[in-house]
């Protein structure tokens, strides 16, 4: 029990220190009205009606777009993607709280456990990277080692990567792991072996020059491998395991996060990655085997907000740079593309053009949106009038989505001597373009709301249950200041709230005044489940701007008594009580006048 406590005063101080309208200013701008702040919501595509409110005094948020809400906790959670731990230790290290451990031994044990077999999974990569590398030089060897030097790596390159060979036999790493005291089920749970059908085991990566793939703390998470043959798939990755997230990770990001270059180079394949670092391009990472993805893209927005896309020629490639381009841009990374035509990677152009060629390539690489536009350009032809007007549809499809006003102005003015189209024109159909995009933003956000409304009210057809509802949802406000609760809580109960969320904040409140307690609203929220915050902040934040809430919160308790002995002399009627059914029509009659 103490322990609990200790939470709650813990999470109450990082509550405390860090104030919601400071944080949430970091975010957004927010406006004052009156006695809170108002502002377009962070949290969703918010574009011109401000929905999301804070409440300075009560230290919470909520957005009647997105229904999302709560405490700074429930914020940062919301815009951070973190879980509620997460968000409580960023708040800590921001406002400098130290953050106990509140774990329970089960817990400790458990996440010691998982830290040890971490730790092993860590120390056996290792291991099978040293393996992989000695192999690189012993007999069996040559076949790779010459296809390395063909490709023009150095011995430093080859070393500081930690290029190797898997031997094309069935055991040789099973074998040598095994001397080194790992078994065959650790081998095959970090992707090293697989299990026959007759249960034995055997390597995964067999006759292929290895690529350890490292992570930004420095230690060998997984492996790529590369045939010498042409019967096979080019490349063998590994499989995600405890240590290993494809879409978290990025080949080489070990060595390009401390470049000075202040940007990135984004290749498809680990031979470009390596040929680039070797000819003095620190900053070239490769994602691992798959898609770029979004957390690919947070991760490069650590070191850096500019990035090249680098990749292949081929229609394979064309189709990974719009994919990449689209991700690295809604990160708010600075995006350009490289586009080779005299080569079919960017291994090959710095091996046959040399470096100073292909920095110039990156100097003069153009901008994302040009090289969306020049894709389109080529599909049509701008001396014919109806080409023209199609391009002009196309483009400004895609101005319309550029954030920018500065931005969206040069691309519109580059169109506009490009087809000679008025400036004026083209900016007004990108206008159009956007707010029929707004529009059907806004549409989607209402139909979600209609949704949610239908699934907490019953339908929102049911006018008589709506006008309960948000009866209920007037009342909790009211009756959380003690003088309204004495005034009303001999005639209301909390099983008076027919609705399942209302009826179990009622049952705090009333519990709280019972006990002669002050509502604390961030207590009663921390007995919610997070996806009902925004639900409870709602009701408790909104002050409702009355002068007297005694007064108001006649009607409300009107609505919900004469909803519950409804309800009541239904249930009475079905079951044949005439008598207190009569009893309860006396008191309904009385209730109208």
């Amino acid at each position: 029990m103490k322990q609990s406590v200790d939470f709650q005063d813990f999470i109450d101080e990082v509550i405390a220190k860090n104030d919601i309208v400071d944080l949430i200013s970091q975010y957004t701008t927010l406006k004052r009205v009156g006695s809170r702040y108002q502002a377009l919501c962070p949290l969703h595509n918010d574009k011109k009606t401000p929905s999301f409110s804070v409440s300075p005094d009560k230290q919470l948020f909520h957005c009647f777009g997105c229904g999302a809400g709560g405490t700074v906790i429930h914020f940062v959670m919301a815009k951070e993607n973190l879980d509620f731990m997460e968000a409580v230790k960023l708040l800590a290290e921001r406002s400098g709280i130290a953050i106990p451990d509140f774990r329970s031994s089960a817990e400790k044990d458990k996440a010691n456990a998982i830290h040890e077999k971490k730790k092993r999974m860590y120390q056996m990569n290792a291991e099978a990277a040293r393996f992989f590398f000695s192999k690189l030089t012993e007999s069996g060897g040559e076949v790779a080692l010459s296809y390395l030097r063909g490709r023009g790596l150095s011995n430093s390159t080859i070393k500081s990567f930690g290029i190797g060979f898997a031997p094309d036999t069935w055991t040789s790493l099973v074998d040598f792991m095994k001397t080194k005291g790992y078994t065959e089920a650790e081998l095959v749970e970090g992707g090293l072996a697989k299990k026959r059908e007759n249960g034995t085991a055997y390597d995964v990566f067999r006759g292929r020059v290895m690529f350890p793939i490292i992570d930004l703390r420095g230690n060998v998470i997984a492996f790529g491998g590369r045939t010498l043959v042409d019967n096979q798939a080019k490349y063998l990755n590994s499989p995600e395991t405890l240590v290993y997230k494809k879409k978290e990770n990025l080949f080489a990001m070990n060595i390009a996060k401390n470049s000075k270059a202040g940007q990135f180079l984004l290749m498809e394949g680990y031979m470009d990655v390596v040929s680039l670092h070797q000819n003095g391009f620190d900053n070239a990472v490769a994602s691992l085997g798959t898609a770029f993805t979004p957390e690919q893209a947070e991760v490069l927005k650590r070191y850096a907000d500019k990035a090249v896309l680098c990749y292949d020629a081929d229609e394979a490639g064309q189709k990974a740079t719009d994919r990449a381009g689209e991700i690295l841009r809604a990160a708010d990374i600075k995006t350009r593309v490289l586009t080779i035509s005299d080569a079919k990677d960017p291994d090959e152009y710095i091996n046959t053009k040399g470096k100073e060629m292909f920095e110039h390539m990156v100097t003069s690489a153009e901008s994302f949106i040009e090289y969306k536009i020049g894709k389109i350009e080529k599909q049509y032809n701008l001396d014919d009038t109806v080409e023209k007007i199609e391009f002009v549809e196309q483009i400004a499809k895609i101005l319309a989505n550029i954030k920018n006003d500065v931005e969206r102005e040069i691309y519109i003015k580059k169109i506009a001597r490009k087809t000679d189209i008025s400036p004026e024109s083209i900016k007004t159909h990108v206008a159009n373009i956007a707010l029929k995009a707004r529009r059907g933003d806004a549409l989607k956000e209402r139909r979600v709301e209609k949704r949610e409304f239908e699934a907490r009210t019953g339908g929102r057809q049911d006018l008589e249950k709506m006008r309960v509802f948000n009866a209920e949802k007037l009342m909790l406000n009211l009756i959380s200041e003690r003088d309204v609760f004495l005034e009303v809580s001999e005639r209301l109960a909390p099983e008076d709230f027919s609705e399942g969320l209302h009826r179990r904040l009622a049952e705090i409140i009333f519990d709280c005044h019972k006990r002669d307690e002050k509502i604390n609203v961030l207590k009663v929220l921390a007995q919610f489940p997070e996806e009902e915050a925004g639900c409870v902040s709602e009701i408790l934040s909104d002050d409702k701007n009355v002068d007297n809430r005694k007064e108001a919160a006649k009607l409300p308790l009107k609505i919900i008594k004469a909803y519950q002995m409804k309800q009541e002399e239904k249930d009475l009627a079905e079951g044949g009580d005439t008598e207190k059914l009569q009893e309860i029509m006396n008191r309904l009659k009385k209730d109208k006048k």
